[in-house]
């Protein structure tokens, strides 16, 4: 199954870059995409990294901030296609490494990308950052008082309101069609329909749904039996029973289960 990096996605990306990048000394940095360059220019980058250390990361939504050891982050956004390789020093780097990072170790970290759509710069603050791209809370640090109050009196489709970064961080579309499957709710149902019982359990199964996701690195051929996306594809069944339905919401192909999720 193809899939765009969500948050479980960047929550890996976030554990293998801490595990493989963090500590060593940046001997040569080499933009090789420099349109990827989005928030400041490549020249800039390059020499914001080179005889530097990488002390920590933060994920926030679909944005991986890494910070150096000269209080500068360095920020990563995935698009459609982008994730992290690591490689020993006589490995074979990834096959489209639009940033290369070498190390004084001989090793080298990429950001691989093949379709270019990810997002590369430098920020002194990430809060500051987030906070600029209008980004709403973070969908694993959002508390059910905040994520109610976010949807209140809004009368939206239910399912491009949960996509919509502005409002709650780091959700897509895979895992949009799975939070709604499991909460029993119709993804063009509005949002000014849900009672707070449904609002509650929408949001149990957004932690629970995102949790799950991480537990299996974010593989959603193999997630539990019970779940949708294991059978999310063009003549896939509903676990009850059935065929699931494919529609487009708010332009994207969603999946449900028209016995299960009633509009």
């Amino acid at each position: 199954m193809n899939k765009m990096p969500e948050l479980p996605s960047v929550e890996i990306f976030k554990r293998y870059f801490d595990e493989h990048a963090l500590n060593q000394l940046i001997k040569k940095v080499d933009v090789k995409s420099p349109k990827l360059v989005v928030y400041n220019n490549h020249e800039k980058l390059e020499k914001t990294l080179e005889g530097h250390k990488f002390v920590s990361s933060q994920r926030y939504g679909k944005y991986l901030f890494s910070q150096l050891d000269n209080d500068l982050h360095l920020i990563m956004h995935f698009g459609m296609t982008g994730y992290l390789h690591y490689s020993h020093k006589n490995e074979d780097t990834s096959p489209y490494p639009r940033l290369k990072i070498d190390f004084s170790n001989g090793n080298h970290l990429a950001f691989d990308d093949a379709r270019k759509f990810g997002k590369l710069g430098i920020t002194t603050d990430p809060d500051e950052f987030i906070k600029l791209k209008k980004l709403g809370p973070d969908a694993l640090q959002v508390e059910l008082e905040e994520f109610q109050k976010i949807f209140k009196g809004r009368k939206g489709m239910i399912k491009p309101l949960l996509l919509n970064q502005n409002l709650v961080a780091g959700i897509g579309n895979l895992y949009a069609d799975e939070i709604l499957y499991q909460t029993a709710i119709h993804p063009m149902t509005g949002a000014d329909q849900l009672d707070n019982r449904q609002w509650e359990d929408l949001f149990l199964n957004m932690r629970k749904v995102l949790e799950i996701a991480i537990k299996y690195q974010d593989q959603p051929d193999s997630l539990p039996d019970s779940y949708l996306l294991p059978h999310r594809h063009k003549g896939g069944c509903c676990t009850e029973g059935g065929s699931l339905e494919v529609i487009k919401v708010g332009g994207r192909t969603t999946f449900f289960c028209p016995g299960r999720q009633k509009i």
